[in-house]
């Protein structure tokens, strides 16, 4: 059993294929990719049995062969490898031989019939997205789900509908982000939680792809990304009624240069440490203050111009405010606070489908 393939295109697939793989396993064969010739191409397989990843690559020559051995392995051999170079590999002695050029590499295998599938019923509802939709999605929400697993129901992005269209929710219960997107949500789609992992998986995957279809039924997704099929369970959990807690928006506002209060709050953090994470917002009527004290650095503070229809003060975590601020992005941004101890709403000034909100602190 032996066959041939382009390096460049075994590197690319491998690269992917193994980033799914877990950095430690209890199940030997989880460490291993599946590696299945036929037709003239070659399939891999790789799973944590959370998420399955698959791909089909072109083959110069050869279709048999079927093994599993060490993904990382592989991926690290085939990325060593000239781009344009061909590397052969074949079975022997049951163990398989890689062989470019004058290198060679002899790596153990275990059995492609032990490998564990993740089956996915043909059932379900189905979205078509734009890949680069799809990624700018994922990259401005996951960042606040949770990463706490004693609440693994807001550790993942929520997919809901908003008036016909896909949403996207996530929230640590410190900041909130919904992204209503230009996707239609099917009639008989239900809710579902998706897993950060998964999620930020499909982001890396599908930035550069014309268009990714998403099938979900109700414990597992499934993503078509081209030549690439990713699957993953669900998260079986209920999510909280996130529309309850979004304020509306009032008179009393706050319009700010995103960017500046961005780099601003950067210049805030150079006196912070991992303790002193807490900024004071001084709102007045042309400008906003800002003030950050700890007591083993000192004190920063500075003014950024604003637009202000009432004067304030108020706390917040700088690291969650300027990742909120860079989620929602714009050329400019509108605070939404009702008074000091409120959830502020925040938003861009010329809406996009995009909102966020950032719990108080006391400073």
């Amino acid at each position: 059993m032996s066959i041939i393939i382009e390096a460049g295109v075994l590197a690319r697939a491998m690269k992917s294929a193994a980033a799914v793989v877990e950095a430690r396993n209890t199940i030997p064969i989880l460490s291993n990719v599946r590696l299945e010739a036929a037709g003239g191409e070659l399939g891999l397989i790789t799973s944590s049995l959370d998420i399955e990843y698959r791909q089909s690559v072109p083959l110069v020559s050869g279709d048999a062969l079927a093994t599993t051995v060490d993904a990382r392995k592989l991926s690290a051999i085939a990325g060593a490898v000239e781009a344009g170079a061909q590397i052969a590999m074949e079975v022997k002695d049951k163990r398989l031989a890689v062989k470019s050029g004058r290198s060679r590499w002899v790596l153990p295998m275990l059995p492609a019939e032990d490998f564990p599938v993740l089956p996915f019923p043909d059932a379900g509802v189905t979205v078509t997205m734009k890949g680069s939709q799809l990624s700018t999605a994922i990259d401005r929400t996951a960042w606040s789900a949770s990463t706490e697993e004693t609440r693994y129901y807001l550790c993942g992005v929520f997919l809901d509908g908003e008036e016909g269209k896909l949403r996207f929710v996530t929230t640590n219960g410190h900041t909130l982000v919904c992204l209503t997107t230009e996707a239609d949500w099917p009639a008989e789609a239900r809710q579902v939680i998706v897993p950060s992992k998964y999620v930020r998986t499909l982001e890396r995957l599908c930035a550069d792809i014309g268009s990714v279809v998403l099938r979900w039924g109700e414990e597992k997704i499934r993503a078509e990304i081209g030549a690439i099929t990713l699957t993953g369970k669900l998260i079986n959990g209920t999510f909280p009624d996130y529309r309850r807690v979004i304020p509306s928006a009032g008179n009393q506002r706050a319009i700010v240069d995103g960017e500046q209060l961005r780099k601003a709050l950067r210049r805030m953090d150079l006196i912070g440490s991992e303790k002193t994470r807490a900024i004071k917002l001084d709102v007045r009527e042309n400008a906003m203050a800002l003030q950050m004290t700890d007591a083993e650095h000192g004190v920063a503070s500075e003014e950024v111009p604003a637009d202000c229809t009432r004067t304030h003060e108020a706390g917040f975590n700088s690291s969650y405010l300027a990742q909120m601020l860079e989620a929602i992005g714009g050329d400019t941004i509108e605070l939404h606070q009702s008074d000091p101890g409120a959830a502020a709403l925040v938003r861009r000034t010329v809406p996009d489908g995009a909102v966020g909100i950032v719990m108080p602190m006391r400073v």
